[in-house]
């Protein structure tokens, strides 16, 4: 029996459900409705001041040695950050038509006592549930509402170019419509990855995610991209690159790391 989304407190739950688990791995505990135990909240629109995004990041940094390149160390944040907004919505979009209230007003970050890193997101509710949604409309607030503000704001915080951080956006966001496209046996996929290929949105925004990642499939159908810009994390001592997705060759160093 799927739970009911006005009684749940994990967004997660109603993808695993409704999937028949094909999601378990990665969507549940990112999206709450309460503050899980080891965490605090930080509402996300404190993020545009300078002084609680650093303050943010200096919980991470005190990991790391003092002479660690601190744009890598935003970085590696970043992509923690961005990993757990844009993976679950975008499964609860395409699978299950429903759209979740992701607007920096909307949500509070979850920072993880112990690492200091982004753990998720507490919404004000569950989002509602409209088939009629395209991928660009219900993806919007996650977009449009959360990150044009956010990236330009930690952008300027940290000296850490606007490209870099909307390609750590873009290489979760490809990723997760190839593999969503995979278990609906491709559906919808050419219609989903205007997201991330449109040059300009219906109301002439400039995409800012356009052409950063370059997307190919393997033998057999595996997912493949490869990013135009590398996001540093290589740089951080443990950390380790990304493999062959990046675009340079220390950065495809492969090590183990806490980063999703």
């Amino acid at each position: 029996m799927s739970p009911d989304p006005s009684a749940c407190r994990d967004i997660g739950d109603l993808i695993v459900a409704a999937t028949a688990r094909r999601y378990s791995a990665y969507c549940r505990g990112r999206h709450l409705l309460q503050v899980p135990d080891g965490t605090e909240a930080m509402a996300c629109r404190d993020l545009l001041k300078e002084s609680s995004f650093n303050a943010a990041i200096d919980r991470l940094a005190t990991r790391y040695p003092t002479t660690t390149d601190r744009r890598a160390i935003v970085s590696v944040w970043s992509l923690q950050y961005l990993s757990n907004l844009l993976i679950t919505p975008t499964i609860a979009l395409l699978e299950l038509q429903r759209q979740l209230p992701l607007a920096l007003d909307d949500m509070d970050m979850l920072i993880d006592r112990q690492s200091g890193l982004p753990r998720g997101f507490r919404l004000k509710h569950a989002g509602h549930v409209d088939g009629k949604l395209d991928i660009l409309e219900g993806l919007r607030p996650a977009i449009r509402d959360h990150l044009d503000a956010l990236i330009e704001a930690m952008a300027s915080h940290s000296r850490l170019g606007r490209k870099t951080l909307w390609t750590n956006a873009s290489a979760y966001l490809s990723w997760i419509l190839a593999e969503v496209a995979r278990n609906s046996n491709g559906a919808s996929n050419s219609q989903a990855r205007s997201v991330t290929d449109i040059s300009h949105w219906p109301d002439g925004w400039r995409n800012p995610m356009r052409g950063l990642v370059r997307v190919t499939h393997g033998r057999k159908g595996e997912y493949i991209g490869n990013r135009r810009i590398c996001c540093l994390r290589y740089l951080v001592p443990g950390i380790g690159g990304c493999g062959s997705i990046c675009p340079v060759p220390d950065g495809r160093l492969l090590e183990v790391t806490s980063v999703a």
